[in-house]
């Protein structure tokens, strides 16, 4: 969560956010893009879920 929340800092904007399933589990992924370039970061964490979240609602994203 701390290197998206850096990413965003340095101007990386949130334009896509899913959700993935692999082994039982689910992971939030948030893919970010800047000058051109795409990063993703993706946690299975309820921490970095609940910031989703607010990413969503922030930048009037959705699950794809």
């Amino acid at each position: 969560m701390a290197e998206l929340q850096q990413a965003i800092d340095g101007g990386w904007q949130p334009v896509k956010v899913s959700e993935e399933q692999s082994g039982g589990e689910s992971f939030d992924v948030v893919t970010v893009e800047k000058d051109g370039q795409s990063r993703e970061f993706r946690s299975d964490h309820l921490a970095f879920h609940r910031f989703v979240e607010g990413l969503m609602e922030d930048h009037g994203l959705s699950y794809t």
